[in-house]
């Protein structure tokens, strides 16, 4: 009998250890488990790239022409830059609207804003007049064609010729051509 109740004791005595260190062990594991969904939930919701949960309230509509109209955005938005008038950008004036205007400006005279902020801030002077409107349409498609900087290293031109297809750069050209001297 005193030898059951030894080994009942002993038996109750390594019994109690174990579960607390088990115990303690499930605590280290939920921890480290609540603190990496901490990581994850904290991570996502600060609008970093990878990991934006919600990134369809941070579209930008009128970057995504070449997308079908279902993915137009609402009526009301007020987009960064103008919108295309269609979703399908093979027109001159949109495809112009697009890849010309923020240096060569709505008129195509050179006004852009982009062009008046290099010229502003960082004193730069264009090697060619950025005036369009006063150039034939084969120069301005011949310039569009070339898939290095069409003005020589210096320009700040870039080369559209690997991003347009010929007819594009020739409907920009009969735009340009098209607008008042």
């Amino acid at each position: 009998m005193i030898n059951r109740v030894t080994s009942l004791i002993s038996k109750t005595a390594t019994v109690g250890p174990q579960t607390a260190g088990r115990k303690r062990g499930l605590k280290g594991w939920f921890f480290g488990i609540t603190l990496l969904f901490g990581l994850l939930v904290v991570g996502c919701s600060q609008g970093t790239y990878p990991l934006d949960i919600f990134y369809e309230q941070h579209y930008q509509q009128s970057y995504r022409s070449h997308e079908p109209p279902r993915m137009n955005g609402v009526a009301d938005a007020v987009a960064f830059y103008p919108g295309t008038t269609s979703s399908v950008t093979d027109t001159g004036a949109e495809l112009y609207q697009v890849n010309c205007q923020m240096c060569h400006g709505a008129d195509a005279k050179g006004t852009g804003p982009v062009l008046n902020i290099m010229r502003d801030s960082y004193a730069y002077t264009p090697i060619v007049d950025p005036n369009l409107t006063t150039r034939p349409s084969a120069l301005i498609a011949a310039r569009l064609e070339a898939t290095a900087r069409p003005l020589g290293p210096t320009s700040v031109m870039p080369p559209f010729g690997k991003l347009l297809s010929a007819e594009e750069r020739t409907s920009i050209a009969q735009y340009i051509s098209s607008l008042p001297k």
